[in-house]
């Protein structure tokens, strides 16, 4: 989180107070809960015997998602889990809807745990005038724990877990003299189906893997105990489970419920042995709602601070040094989660959107290897793709055996289209001060008019070379003089993150108004009206964009040095930014010479961004007494019939160009080259520039420029133009899918 105090940037983290034995006990403590008190129960009076193997398939198919939790959490050994594996994997809505689903996964399970506190609480201490009640109070006080800090909230998970194997030790312990392996045969149940069913039902059960790896932020030494944690607590549960059921199946109870090992614990310890596993119970789903609580949390600060949700979620305290409000969200979902579905219901509910969480993530490895080969990985994931592939499967399976249960499969699926539709419409809502991290740029000068009209014309022009910045202008005037239009010149001071943009050096501002000044002495020369705006910031892109946000600007002409090193980046750090989240059209500039700019080539596939680049063009050629060519690359050897269309919409683009913008000289011409870009590279030294409009086939920026745009600016020795057209609802997708 980011706090200014005096002035300063400054950022609390998450403490790493977790050791092995907090992990441990995490892990542990979700598993054995609900999922073994109430569960077991009910899987025994599904397919009787038949359970275990319930159990084992259950913990066979977390165990292949396990694996490749460890290999990516000794990769990133944070906060945010299958979240933050996908983040890193995928584009965006896909990473999103990973940590929205284990949004509801966590959510939805802490209050199957809570619904589960309040059926034993009301069976076996006290039944409440409100069966909701004591599992609701038990929320409010661990979300204050959580509040409180991660230590305490972590101690209290040890001493809870510890107890509560302790004592389903000495439950199995006095249930093993009743068992009878004959009997055990007997009553498997050869249904297969109901098997996979049970299957499904239990895996919630062996979910506590991910909230060990939802902890990585406050775990010490994250990448060794992790791994250890998530091994050391599935073979523990694995074993545990194993034998409740065994011993369950012999407690010779009339009937099978989510109270049945309760009942079985006053045959097998007498009335206080009962009391005693009873509370163990009670404890279990306390320890497992805690765990949930603060996994739930963690991921929602992840997606917080990676982009994904509302800033302000991601604020962690600087006292406590947790994540508040991300902690009242959780549980606030929690209680209505609580509320509204009967306790089987949250049970595949959880799991359905659990389930495709983890489908997500083990597919995320395999693209995360092919993505990126050459990265350190402590721990390695045997035999991928296979597993990953088998996890995947399995976890396909289970789901399937979900679908008989209708009413909690719809609502899982409806919550995750809630949480999709949310997100776009966020995102799509969001302004430049909200998408982009840290503090808003502020105005330290602004000279000209004082108030805006939206509708007139208003051409941005972004000064950062000097060298360029009369040439940029006269582009941005010949636009602005098509329709009465003005420019504004903008002039970005940059401070270091930790000072405020109200703290800027006084002997460097004029230096910068000194060029502003030269600036608008140019428009007036040219005679164009002209604004001037100097602004102090951290991040150079978002200045520009709250100033064509706040000033109504319709066109932004900006530098470009043509290429990027960056493998993250496609069109520059700045550059990539306007592209993704301008509401107005982008005309990148790479100039080279110093040759006037009269004669265009402009290549055409008559796309939106072409026919935008078309009126520039125009507007160029009038302006400066020149002559536009459009063009389109065919190869070498294209049959008649093609280079007869292609001539076709040639004479077409030509007649269409002319007809809206009026007189000046525009032909069109034939490039026979079977690679696009080098075509327009070889025509072009007969030209001043060559200007492209972006590809339109998509809304990412990688492909919506592509390669061709680029290899074009490396490697041609003329001025290279590309224009992007804002397009509102394209905009809109573009933000969505953008990083």
């Amino acid at each position: 989180m980011a706090n200014q105090q005096n002035g300063n940037h400054i950022k609390t983290e998450l403490s790493r107070d977790l050791g092995l034995t907090s992990a441990l006990a995490i892990g542990i403590g979700t598993m054995i809960a609900a999922g073994i008190f109430t569960l077991s129960g009910l899987a025994v009076r599904n397919v009787g015997s038949a359970a275990i193997a319930s159990f084992l398939l259950a913990a066979l198919v977390a165990l292949f998602t396990a694996l490749t939790y460890c290999e990516f959490v000794s990769i990133y050994p944070q906060t945010g889990e299958g979240y933050l594996y996908a983040r890193k994997t995928f584009k965006p809505p896909f990473a999103y809807f990973v940590g929205w689903s284990l949004f509801l996964g966590y959510t939805s399970s802490c209050a199957f745990y809570i619904a589960s506190l309040s059926s034993y609480f009301n069976e076996f201490i006290w039944h409440s005038p409100v069966v909701t009640l004591p599992g609701l109070v038990l929320l409010l006080g661990l979300t204050f724990l959580n509040i409180k800090g991660t230590e305490e909230s972590g101690k209290f998970q040890i001493i809870v877990t510890a107890a509560k194997v302790l004592l389903l030790i000495w439950f199995i312990i006095g249930g093993l003299k009743f068992v009878n392996m004959e009997e055990v045969m007997n009553r498997f149940s050869t249904d297969v189906m109901a098997i996979g069913s049970t299957a499904a039902m239990v895996f919630i059960t062996f979910f506590g893997f991910s909230a060990i790896a939802a902890s990585a932020g406050e775990v010490k030494n994250p990448v060794k105990n992790i791994t250890r944690a998530i091994f050391i607590s599935m073979g523990v549960v694995t074993v545990l489970y194993t034998a409740v059921v065994l011993v369950l199946l012999f407690a010779g109870l009339t009937e099978y419920t989510e109270a049945s090992m309760g009942d079985a614990a006053k045959k097998f310890l007498g009335p206080i042995g009962g009391l005693v596993i009873i509370a163990g119970a009670i404890f279990s789903m306390v320890s497992a709602s805690n765990a949930s609580i603060m996994a739930g949390s963690r991921v929602l600060l992840s997606m917080s601070q990676l982009g994904h949700m509302p800033r302000e979620l991601g604020i962690v305290n600087t006292k406590t040094r947790t994540p508040i409000i991300s902690l009242i969200l959780v549980g606030g979902v929690i209680m209505v989660f609580a509320m509204i579905l009967p306790l089987e219901d949250l049970s595949y509910f959880a799991n359905t959107v659990l389930l495709l969480a983890l489908i997500t993530v083990n597919a995320a490895l395999i693209v995360h290897r092919k993505k990126y080969p050459d990265i350190e990985r402590p721990f390695k994931v045997p035999l991928v793709p296979l597993l990953p592939i088998l996890a995947i499967i399995a976890n396909i399976y289970l789901i399937t055996q979900i679908f008989q249960h209708i009413v909690p499969l719809l609502l899982a699926v409806g919550a995750l289209l809630v949480g999709v539709v949310s997100f776009i419409v966020w995102k799509g809502r969001q302004t430049a001060e909200e998408a982009i991290t840290g503090l808003s740029s502020h105005v330290a000068v602004s000279e000209g008019r004082s108030s805006w009209d939206k509708n007139r014309l208003r051409v941005l022009v972004p000064i950062a070379n000097p060298a360029t910045m009369e040439r940029l202008i006269r582009l941005a005037a010949a636009i602005a003089k098509q329709k009465d239009g003005e420019i504004l010149l903008l002039r970005v001071l940059t401070v270091p993150e930790q000072l405020s943009p109200r703290q800027f050096d006084a002997t460097t501002l004029q230096k910068h108004k000194t060029l502003l000044y030269q600036g608008r002495k140019i428009c007036d020369e040219i005679g164009v009206p002209s604004h001037g705006i100097i602004r102090v910031g951290h991040n150079v892109a978002r200045a520009i964009l709250e100033t064509s946000t706040e000033h109504y600007c319709q066109s932004v002409v900006v530098g470009w040095k043509g290429y990027t090193n960056s493998r993250d980046r496609i069109l520059g750090n700045i550059t990539d930014t306007l592209v993704r989240h301008a509401h107005a059209d982008i005309l990148l500039v790479k100039f080279v010479g110093d040759q006037p700019i009269r004669n265009i080539l402009l290549p055409t596939a008559g796309g939106e961004h072409a026919q935008c680049a078309e009126q520039y063009s125009a507007a160029f050629a009038k302006e400066f007494d020149g002559s536009v060519t459009v063009a389109r690359v065919i190869p070498e050897h294209a049959p008649a019939s093609e280079k007869e269309l292609t001539e076709e919409i040639l004479e077409k683009t030509e007649e269409r160009v002319a007809k809206k913008n009026g007189d000046f000289k525009i032909s069109s011409k034939i490039l026979y080259n079977d690679s696009i870009s080098e075509g327009i590279i070889k025509a072009v030294n007969d030209y001043d520039v060559v200007m492209v409009g972006a590809t339109r086939q998509s809304i990412y920026p990688q492909i919506l420029f592509g390669n061709i745009p680029e290899d074009i600016a490396k490697r041609s020795n003329k001025t290279v133009i590309v224009v992007k057209h804002y397009h509102p609802i394209k905009s809109l997708f573009g933000r969505v899918m953008a990083d």
